[in-house]
Protein backbone atom coordinates (compact mmCIF):
# COMPACT_ATOMS: atom_id res chain seq x y z
CA UNK A 1 0.00 0.00 0.00
CA UNK A 2 1.54 3.29 -1.10
CA UNK A 3 -0.66 6.16 0.04
CA UNK A 4 0.26 9.77 -0.45
CA UNK A 5 -0.79 11.77 2.63
CA UNK A 6 -3.04 14.65 1.61
CA UNK A 7 -3.25 17.81 3.59
CA UNK A 8 -5.09 20.89 2.65
CA UNK A 9 -4.31 24.52 2.13
CA UNK A 10 -6.09 27.24 4.05
CA UNK A 11 -7.83 29.73 1.78
CA UNK A 12 -9.86 32.79 2.53
CA UNK A 13 -13.38 32.50 3.84
CA UNK A 14 -15.78 29.72 4.62
CA UNK A 15 -16.19 28.51 1.03
CA UNK A 16 -12.62 27.36 0.65
CA UNK A 17 -12.65 25.75 4.10
CA UNK A 18 -15.66 23.63 3.29
CA UNK A 19 -14.27 22.55 -0.08
CA UNK A 20 -11.16 21.33 1.68
CA UNK A 21 -13.28 19.59 4.28
CA UNK A 22 -15.02 17.57 1.63
CA UNK A 23 -11.72 16.58 0.09
CA UNK A 24 -10.20 15.69 3.43
CA UNK A 25 -13.08 13.44 4.38
CA UNK A 26 -12.78 11.58 1.10
CA UNK A 27 -9.03 11.17 1.44
CA UNK A 28 -9.36 9.88 5.01
CA UNK A 29 -11.60 7.13 3.72
CA UNK A 30 -9.22 6.27 0.89
CA UNK A 31 -6.19 6.19 3.15
CA UNK A 32 -7.31 3.22 5.19
CA UNK A 33 -9.65 1.36 2.86
CA UNK A 34 -7.71 0.98 -0.38
CA UNK A 35 -4.56 -0.98 -1.17
CA UNK A 36 -3.22 0.40 -4.43
CA UNK A 37 -1.04 3.29 -5.59
CA UNK A 38 -2.62 6.75 -5.66
CA UNK A 39 -0.45 9.06 -7.70
CA UNK A 40 -2.97 11.72 -8.72
CA UNK A 41 -1.56 15.08 -7.67
CA UNK A 42 -3.67 17.16 -5.28
CA UNK A 43 -2.95 20.75 -6.27
CA UNK A 44 -4.39 22.04 -2.99
CA UNK A 45 -2.08 19.97 -0.82
CA UNK A 46 1.58 19.28 -0.22
CA UNK A 47 2.87 16.04 -1.64
CA UNK A 48 4.11 13.27 0.60
CA UNK A 49 7.69 14.28 -0.17
CA UNK A 50 7.01 17.94 0.62
CA UNK A 51 5.59 17.01 3.99
CA UNK A 52 8.13 14.43 5.07
CA UNK A 53 11.29 15.98 3.66
CA UNK A 54 12.11 19.07 5.73
CA UNK A 55 8.65 20.65 5.31
CA UNK A 56 8.38 24.40 5.02
CA UNK A 57 6.39 26.59 7.37
CA UNK A 58 3.69 26.93 4.70
CA UNK A 59 3.43 23.16 4.17
CA UNK A 60 3.03 22.56 7.89
CA UNK A 61 0.40 25.28 8.11
CA UNK A 62 -1.56 23.63 5.31
CA UNK A 63 -1.31 20.31 7.12
CA UNK A 64 -2.62 21.84 10.34
CA UNK A 65 -5.67 23.09 8.47
CA UNK A 66 -6.12 19.59 7.06
CA UNK A 67 -6.18 18.23 10.62
CA UNK A 68 -8.91 20.72 11.50
CA UNK A 69 -10.93 19.71 8.46
CA UNK A 70 -10.58 16.00 9.18
CA UNK A 71 -12.30 16.57 12.52
CA UNK A 72 -15.47 16.43 10.41
CA UNK A 73 -14.71 12.85 9.36
CA UNK A 74 -17.65 10.51 10.09
CA UNK A 75 -19.69 13.27 11.77
CA UNK A 76 -22.67 13.14 9.42
CA UNK A 77 -23.03 9.37 9.67
CA UNK A 78 -22.47 9.48 13.41
CA UNK A 79 -25.25 12.01 13.97
CA UNK A 80 -27.69 9.80 12.10
CA UNK A 81 -26.60 6.42 13.40
CA UNK A 82 -26.22 7.36 17.05
CA UNK A 83 -29.49 9.28 16.76
CA UNK A 84 -31.25 6.20 15.43
CA UNK A 85 -29.71 3.91 18.03
CA UNK A 86 -30.72 6.27 20.83
CA UNK A 87 -34.20 7.00 19.42
CA UNK A 88 -33.62 10.71 19.05
CA UNK A 89 -34.74 10.52 15.45
CA UNK A 90 -35.97 8.38 12.59
CA UNK A 91 -34.86 8.36 8.97
CA UNK A 92 -38.10 7.79 7.05
CA UNK A 93 -36.88 8.70 3.58
CA UNK A 94 -37.38 5.09 2.53
CA UNK A 95 -34.46 4.73 0.14
CA UNK A 96 -32.42 2.42 2.39
CA UNK A 97 -34.06 -0.43 4.31
CA UNK A 98 -31.31 -0.39 6.96
CA UNK A 99 -32.66 2.82 8.45
CA UNK A 100 -35.92 1.24 9.53
CA UNK A 101 -34.56 -2.31 9.70
CA UNK A 102 -31.03 -3.21 10.77
CA UNK A 103 -30.36 -0.02 12.71
CA UNK A 104 -33.52 -0.41 14.80
CA UNK A 105 -34.07 -4.15 14.89
CA UNK A 106 -30.76 -5.75 13.88
CA UNK A 107 -28.80 -7.81 13.40
CA UNK A 108 -25.86 -5.49 12.92
CA UNK A 109 -23.69 -5.97 9.85
CA UNK A 110 -19.95 -5.42 10.50
CA UNK A 111 -19.48 -4.98 6.76
CA UNK A 112 -21.97 -2.11 6.65
CA UNK A 113 -23.01 0.82 8.77
CA UNK A 114 -22.42 -0.95 12.07
CA UNK A 115 -18.73 -0.93 11.13
CA UNK A 116 -18.80 2.76 10.23
CA UNK A 117 -17.35 5.72 12.09
CA UNK A 118 -13.93 4.06 12.01
CA UNK A 119 -12.00 4.58 8.79
CA UNK A 120 -12.39 8.35 8.70
CA UNK A 121 -11.17 8.81 12.26
CA UNK A 122 -8.16 6.55 11.80
CA UNK A 123 -7.37 8.36 8.56
CA UNK A 124 -7.38 11.62 10.51
CA UNK A 125 -5.15 10.10 13.19
CA UNK A 126 -2.64 9.02 10.54
CA UNK A 127 -2.48 12.59 9.25
CA UNK A 128 -1.77 13.77 12.80
CA UNK A 129 0.93 11.13 13.29
CA UNK A 130 2.72 12.28 10.16
CA UNK A 131 2.39 15.95 11.11
CA UNK A 132 3.82 15.36 14.59
CA UNK A 133 6.67 13.25 13.24
CA UNK A 134 7.91 15.97 10.86
CA UNK A 135 7.24 19.16 12.81
CA UNK A 136 10.74 19.41 14.22
CA UNK A 137 12.42 18.72 10.90
CA UNK A 138 11.21 21.97 9.35
CA UNK A 139 14.05 24.37 8.45
CA UNK A 140 11.94 27.48 9.07
CA UNK A 141 9.59 26.53 11.92
CA UNK A 142 12.17 26.56 14.66
CA UNK A 143 10.77 28.65 17.52
CA UNK A 144 10.17 26.29 20.42
CA UNK A 145 6.94 28.07 21.36
CA UNK A 146 5.48 27.53 17.90
CA UNK A 147 6.54 23.89 17.87
CA UNK A 148 4.97 23.26 21.27
CA UNK A 149 1.78 25.08 20.28
CA UNK A 150 1.51 22.97 17.12
CA UNK A 151 2.09 19.76 19.05
CA UNK A 152 -0.52 20.68 21.64
CA UNK A 153 -3.08 21.44 18.96
CA UNK A 154 -2.50 18.18 17.07
CA UNK A 155 -2.46 16.00 20.19
CA UNK A 156 -5.76 17.53 21.34
CA UNK A 157 -7.50 16.63 18.10
CA UNK A 158 -5.96 13.14 18.05
CA UNK A 159 -7.14 12.51 21.62
CA UNK A 160 -10.68 13.45 20.66
CA UNK A 161 -10.65 11.03 17.71
CA UNK A 162 -9.47 8.26 20.05
CA UNK A 163 -12.21 9.07 22.52
CA UNK A 164 -14.94 8.99 19.88
CA UNK A 165 -13.62 5.66 18.59
CA UNK A 166 -13.75 4.26 22.13
CA UNK A 167 -17.36 5.39 22.55
CA UNK A 168 -18.50 3.83 19.27
CA UNK A 169 -16.67 0.56 19.92
CA UNK A 170 -17.49 -0.19 23.54
CA UNK A 171 -16.58 -3.75 24.56
CA UNK A 172 -15.34 -4.82 21.12
CA UNK A 173 -12.07 -2.94 21.63
CA UNK A 174 -10.01 -0.87 19.22
CA UNK A 175 -6.36 -0.29 18.26
CA UNK A 176 -4.55 2.74 19.67
CA UNK A 177 -0.86 2.00 18.88
CA UNK A 178 -1.30 3.14 15.29
CA UNK A 179 1.82 5.29 14.99
CA UNK A 180 3.62 2.78 12.78
CA UNK A 181 4.24 2.18 9.06
CA UNK A 182 1.09 1.60 7.08
CA UNK A 183 2.39 -1.79 5.91
CA UNK A 184 3.03 -2.98 9.47
CA UNK A 185 1.04 -5.68 11.24
CA UNK A 186 -2.24 -4.21 12.54
CA UNK A 187 -1.94 -2.75 16.01
CA UNK A 188 -3.43 -4.91 18.78
CA UNK A 189 -6.93 -4.28 20.03
CA UNK A 190 -7.24 -2.79 23.52
CA UNK A 191 -10.25 -2.14 25.72
CA UNK A 192 -12.28 1.04 25.35
CA UNK A 193 -11.27 1.87 28.93
CA UNK A 194 -7.60 1.76 27.91
CA UNK A 195 -8.33 3.92 24.87
CA UNK A 196 -10.16 6.52 26.95
CA UNK A 197 -7.31 6.59 29.45
CA UNK A 198 -4.87 7.10 26.58
CA UNK A 199 -7.04 9.98 25.35
CA UNK A 200 -6.95 11.57 28.81
CA UNK A 201 -3.17 11.22 29.01
CA UNK A 202 -2.76 12.72 25.54
CA UNK A 203 -5.00 15.68 26.41
CA UNK A 204 -2.87 16.35 29.50
CA UNK A 205 0.29 16.11 27.41
CA UNK A 206 -1.25 18.49 24.89
CA UNK A 207 -2.10 20.96 27.65
CA UNK A 208 1.54 21.12 28.74
CA UNK A 209 2.51 21.83 25.12
CA UNK A 210 -0.10 24.56 24.77
CA UNK A 211 1.00 26.19 28.02
CA UNK A 212 4.52 26.37 26.60
CA UNK A 213 3.21 27.50 23.22
CA UNK A 214 3.56 31.25 23.44
CA UNK A 215 0.95 33.64 22.11
CA UNK A 216 0.13 32.41 18.60
CA UNK A 217 -0.14 29.33 16.41
CA UNK A 218 1.90 29.21 13.18
CA UNK A 219 -1.26 28.47 11.17
CA UNK A 220 -4.81 29.73 10.79
CA UNK A 221 -8.11 28.18 11.81
CA UNK A 222 -11.18 27.19 9.84
CA UNK A 223 -14.61 28.50 10.96
CA UNK A 224 -15.96 27.18 14.24
CA UNK A 225 -13.03 28.05 16.52
CA UNK A 226 -13.84 31.73 17.09
CA UNK A 227 -12.42 32.78 20.44
CA UNK A 228 -10.18 29.70 20.71
CA UNK A 229 -7.41 30.38 18.19
CA UNK A 230 -4.43 31.12 20.46
CA UNK A 231 -2.54 28.53 22.52
CA UNK A 232 -4.02 30.00 25.72
CA UNK A 233 -7.63 29.98 24.55
CA UNK A 234 -7.28 26.65 22.74
CA UNK A 235 -6.06 25.21 26.05
CA UNK A 236 -9.49 26.04 27.51
CA UNK A 237 -11.07 24.00 24.72
CA UNK A 238 -8.60 21.22 25.52
CA UNK A 239 -9.68 21.29 29.19
CA UNK A 240 -13.36 21.19 28.24
CA UNK A 241 -12.72 18.03 26.19
CA UNK A 242 -10.56 16.61 28.99
CA UNK A 243 -13.37 17.08 31.53
CA UNK A 244 -15.84 15.35 29.23
CA UNK A 245 -13.52 12.40 28.62
CA UNK A 246 -12.98 12.03 32.37
CA UNK A 247 -16.72 12.05 33.08
CA UNK A 248 -17.15 9.37 30.43
CA UNK A 249 -14.36 7.33 32.01
CA UNK A 250 -16.05 7.66 35.41
CA UNK A 251 -19.41 6.47 34.11
CA UNK A 252 -18.45 4.04 31.35
CA UNK A 253 -15.49 2.48 33.13
CA UNK A 254 -16.03 3.05 36.86
CA UNK A 255 -13.02 5.34 37.27
CA UNK A 256 -13.75 6.77 40.72
CA UNK A 257 -10.74 9.09 40.76
CA UNK A 258 -11.83 10.58 37.44
CA UNK A 259 -14.54 12.70 39.08
CA UNK A 260 -12.06 14.86 40.98
CA UNK A 261 -9.78 15.00 37.94
CA UNK A 262 -12.73 16.11 35.83
CA UNK A 263 -13.47 18.92 38.30
CA UNK A 264 -9.90 20.15 37.96
CA UNK A 265 -10.02 19.99 34.16
CA UNK A 266 -13.35 21.80 34.03
CA UNK A 267 -11.99 24.62 36.18
CA UNK A 268 -9.43 25.28 33.43
CA UNK A 269 -12.02 25.34 30.65
CA UNK A 270 -14.21 28.18 29.40
CA UNK A 271 -17.15 27.35 31.68
CA UNK A 272 -18.94 30.43 33.02
CA UNK A 273 -22.06 31.39 34.97
CA UNK A 274 -21.85 34.95 33.67
CA UNK A 275 -23.82 36.34 30.76
CA UNK A 276 -26.58 33.77 30.77
CA UNK A 277 -28.48 32.87 28.68
CA UNK A 278 -26.27 34.26 25.91
CA UNK A 279 -23.13 32.55 27.19
CA UNK A 280 -24.77 29.12 26.89
CA UNK A 281 -23.69 29.09 23.23
CA UNK A 282 -20.05 29.95 23.95
CA UNK A 283 -17.82 27.20 22.61
CA UNK A 284 -16.28 25.44 19.62
CA UNK A 285 -18.36 24.38 16.62
CA UNK A 286 -18.18 22.34 13.44
CA UNK A 287 -18.44 25.13 10.87
CA UNK A 288 -20.33 24.72 7.57
CA UNK A 289 -20.91 26.88 4.50
CA UNK A 290 -23.77 25.23 2.63
CA UNK A 291 -22.19 26.19 -0.69
CA UNK A 292 -22.94 23.75 -3.52
CA UNK A 293 -20.31 21.03 -3.76
CA UNK A 294 -19.02 21.69 -0.24
CA UNK A 295 -19.77 20.30 3.20
CA UNK A 296 -23.26 21.15 4.41
CA UNK A 297 -25.00 20.72 7.73
CA UNK A 298 -26.18 17.08 7.59
CA UNK A 299 -29.33 17.47 9.72
CA UNK A 300 -31.08 20.55 8.37
CA UNK A 301 -33.80 20.09 5.74
CA UNK A 302 -37.11 21.58 4.68
CA UNK A 303 -40.28 20.41 6.45
CA UNK A 304 -41.37 18.74 3.20
CA UNK A 305 -38.38 16.39 3.28
CA UNK A 306 -39.05 12.85 4.51
CA UNK A 307 -35.57 12.07 5.80
CA UNK A 308 -35.28 13.11 9.47
CA UNK A 309 -38.12 12.95 11.98
CA UNK A 310 -38.04 13.49 15.71
CA UNK A 311 -38.74 10.40 17.76
CA UNK A 312 -42.23 10.83 19.31
CA UNK A 313 -40.88 10.19 22.82
CA UNK A 314 -38.77 13.36 22.61
CA UNK A 315 -41.90 15.42 21.97
CA UNK A 316 -44.12 13.74 24.55
CA UNK A 317 -41.34 13.69 27.16
CA UNK A 318 -40.83 17.46 27.22
CA UNK A 319 -41.46 19.10 30.58
CA UNK A 320 -43.67 22.19 30.78
CA UNK A 321 -42.86 25.78 31.67
CA UNK A 322 -44.82 27.42 34.51
CA UNK A 323 -47.35 28.82 32.00
CA UNK A 324 -47.94 25.42 30.43
CA UNK A 325 -45.86 25.80 27.27
CA UNK A 326 -43.29 23.09 26.47
CA UNK A 327 -39.62 23.33 27.35
CA UNK A 328 -38.11 26.10 25.21
CA UNK A 329 -35.43 23.71 24.03
CA UNK A 330 -38.11 21.61 22.38
CA UNK A 331 -39.89 24.49 20.68
CA UNK A 332 -36.59 25.92 19.41
CA UNK A 333 -35.41 22.60 18.02
CA UNK A 334 -38.57 20.74 17.00
CA UNK A 335 -41.63 21.70 14.96
CA UNK A 336 -44.73 19.93 13.73
CA UNK A 337 -44.41 19.01 10.08
CA UNK A 338 -48.14 19.62 9.61
CA UNK A 339 -48.47 16.09 8.30
CA UNK A 340 -47.79 12.50 9.26
CA UNK A 341 -45.20 10.23 7.70
CA UNK A 342 -45.59 6.46 8.18
CA UNK A 343 -43.04 3.92 7.01
CA UNK A 344 -42.61 0.29 8.05
CA UNK A 345 -44.61 0.77 11.22
CA UNK A 346 -42.80 3.95 12.28
CA UNK A 347 -44.70 7.22 12.52
CA UNK A 348 -43.26 10.73 12.35
CA UNK A 349 -45.13 13.97 12.96
CA UNK A 350 -42.37 16.41 14.02
CA UNK A 351 -39.13 17.53 12.38
CA UNK A 352 -35.82 18.78 13.83
CA UNK A 353 -35.48 22.51 13.06
CA UNK A 354 -32.62 23.65 15.32
CA UNK A 355 -30.38 24.14 12.30
CA UNK A 356 -33.06 25.71 10.08
CA UNK A 357 -33.63 29.34 9.12
CA UNK A 358 -36.24 31.40 11.01
CA UNK A 359 -38.78 30.62 8.28
CA UNK A 360 -38.00 26.88 8.90
CA UNK A 361 -36.36 26.40 5.53
CA UNK A 362 -33.13 24.38 5.48
CA UNK A 363 -29.96 26.25 6.46
CA UNK A 364 -27.09 24.18 5.18
CA UNK A 365 -24.56 26.66 6.59
CA UNK A 366 -25.69 26.22 10.20
CA UNK A 367 -22.86 25.20 12.54
CA UNK A 368 -23.11 22.17 14.84
CA UNK A 369 -21.90 22.50 18.44
CA UNK A 370 -18.75 20.55 19.29
CA UNK A 371 -18.74 21.54 22.96
CA UNK A 372 -20.41 24.60 24.53
CA UNK A 373 -20.91 26.26 27.89
CA UNK A 374 -24.39 24.75 28.10
CA UNK A 375 -22.90 21.28 28.06
CA UNK A 376 -20.15 22.26 30.48
CA UNK A 377 -22.69 23.44 33.06
CA UNK A 378 -24.39 20.05 32.86
CA UNK A 379 -21.04 18.29 33.12
CA UNK A 380 -20.29 20.34 36.21
CA UNK A 381 -23.64 19.30 37.71
CA UNK A 382 -22.71 15.67 37.12
CA UNK A 383 -19.25 16.15 38.61
CA UNK A 384 -20.51 18.05 41.63
CA UNK A 385 -23.14 15.43 42.45
CA UNK A 386 -20.48 12.72 42.37
CA UNK A 387 -17.97 14.68 44.44
CA UNK A 388 -20.36 15.51 47.27
CA UNK A 389 -21.52 19.00 46.26
CA UNK A 390 -25.17 18.16 45.72
CA UNK A 391 -26.40 21.72 46.20
CA UNK A 392 -23.96 22.91 43.56
CA UNK A 393 -25.11 20.16 41.21
CA UNK A 394 -28.77 21.12 41.62
CA UNK A 395 -27.89 24.78 41.11
CA UNK A 396 -26.15 23.97 37.81
CA UNK A 397 -29.07 21.92 36.54
CA UNK A 398 -31.44 24.73 37.49
CA UNK A 399 -29.27 27.29 35.65
CA UNK A 400 -29.70 25.29 32.46
CA UNK A 401 -33.39 24.56 33.07
CA UNK A 402 -34.13 28.23 33.62
CA UNK A 403 -31.93 29.86 31.00
CA UNK A 404 -32.15 27.25 28.23
CA UNK A 405 -35.55 25.71 28.88
CA UNK A 406 -37.60 28.40 30.56
CA UNK A 407 -38.48 25.85 33.23
CA UNK A 408 -38.95 26.21 36.95
CA UNK A 409 -36.38 24.78 39.32
CA UNK A 410 -36.21 21.01 39.43
CA UNK A 411 -37.70 19.00 42.27
CA UNK A 412 -34.27 17.71 43.25
CA UNK A 413 -33.01 18.13 46.81
CA UNK A 414 -29.88 16.95 48.57
CA UNK A 415 -31.99 14.04 49.81
CA UNK A 416 -32.80 12.92 46.27
CA UNK A 417 -31.50 9.54 45.23
CA UNK A 418 -28.78 9.05 42.65
CA UNK A 419 -31.40 7.55 40.36
CA UNK A 420 -33.59 10.66 40.63
CA UNK A 421 -30.61 12.89 39.91
CA UNK A 422 -29.58 10.85 36.87
CA UNK A 423 -33.12 10.97 35.49
CA UNK A 424 -33.19 14.76 35.77
CA UNK A 425 -29.64 15.10 34.42
CA UNK A 426 -30.27 12.95 31.37
CA UNK A 427 -33.52 14.76 30.58
CA UNK A 428 -31.67 18.06 30.49
CA UNK A 429 -28.76 16.65 28.52
CA UNK A 430 -31.18 15.34 25.89
CA UNK A 431 -33.03 18.63 25.60
CA UNK A 432 -29.84 20.70 25.53
CA UNK A 433 -27.75 18.47 23.23
CA UNK A 434 -30.26 16.70 20.98
CA UNK A 435 -29.29 16.23 17.32
CA UNK A 436 -25.71 17.33 18.04
CA UNK A 437 -23.85 14.25 19.32
CA UNK A 438 -26.12 11.22 19.75
CA UNK A 439 -26.33 12.08 23.44
CA UNK A 440 -29.38 9.96 24.28
CA UNK A 441 -27.69 6.75 23.16
CA UNK A 442 -24.35 7.56 24.78
CA UNK A 443 -25.91 8.59 28.09
CA UNK A 444 -28.20 5.54 28.23
CA UNK A 445 -25.15 3.32 27.77
CA UNK A 446 -22.99 4.98 30.40
CA UNK A 447 -25.77 4.86 32.99
CA UNK A 448 -27.01 1.35 32.10
CA UNK A 449 -30.36 2.67 30.89
CA UNK A 450 -30.54 1.18 27.42
CA UNK A 451 -33.61 -0.76 28.53
CA UNK A 452 -35.47 2.52 29.04
CA UNK A 453 -35.14 3.59 25.41
CA UNK A 454 -38.25 3.05 23.25
CA UNK A 455 -38.76 -0.05 21.14
CA UNK A 456 -41.37 0.98 18.62
CA UNK A 457 -42.19 -2.40 17.09
CA UNK A 458 -42.15 -6.00 18.19
CA UNK A 459 -38.63 -7.30 17.67
CA UNK A 460 -36.92 -3.90 17.78
CA UNK A 461 -33.71 -3.64 19.82
CA UNK A 462 -31.33 -0.96 21.04
CA UNK A 463 -27.80 -1.71 19.91
CA UNK A 464 -25.33 -1.35 22.80
CA UNK A 465 -22.33 -0.43 20.63
CA UNK A 466 -21.04 -0.42 17.07
CA UNK A 467 -18.84 -3.13 15.54
CA UNK A 468 -15.26 -3.45 14.39
CA UNK A 469 -15.43 -3.23 10.57
CA UNK A 470 -15.30 -6.58 8.80
CA UNK A 471 -12.22 -5.48 6.85
CA UNK A 472 -10.41 -4.76 10.13
CA UNK A 473 -11.30 -8.23 11.41
CA UNK A 474 -10.09 -9.76 8.14
CA UNK A 475 -6.75 -7.94 8.42
CA UNK A 476 -6.24 -9.63 11.80
CA UNK A 477 -7.31 -13.06 10.61
CA UNK A 478 -10.46 -12.87 12.75
CA UNK A 479 -13.98 -13.82 11.78
CA UNK A 480 -16.41 -10.85 11.72
CA UNK A 481 -17.92 -9.67 13.95
CA UNK A 482 -14.72 -9.76 15.95
CA UNK A 483 -13.73 -8.26 19.29
CA UNK A 484 -10.83 -8.01 21.69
Amino acid sequence: MNIHLRTFQRASGRRRSARLALAAAAVGAIALSACRDFDVENLNAPTDDQLTSAPSRAVLARTAVGIQIEAFNDLAGELQQWGLYGRELYNLLGNDPRETGEELSGPQDPGGRAGGGWTGKYGAIRTIHTYLSVLRSSPDLTAETELRASEGFAKTIKAWHLHKLAIRSGPTGLPIATDQPIEATPAPLVTSAAAMEAASDLLDEALADLQAGGTAFPFTFVPGYTGFTTPTTFARFNRALAAKVLVHRATFNGCTTCWAEAATALAGSFITDAGLPGSLSLGVYYGYTGVAGELSNPITENLSNNRYWVHPSVVTGAQLQPGGAPDLRLTRKVASAGRTRTLNGLVGTHKPILYNNPDLSANTSADIPWITNEELLLLRAEIRWNTGDKLGAISDINLVRQHAGGLAASALTIASSDDEFITELLYNRLMSLMFAQGVRWVDARRYNRLATLPRDRTGDVVHPHMLIPASECDARGLTPPCSI
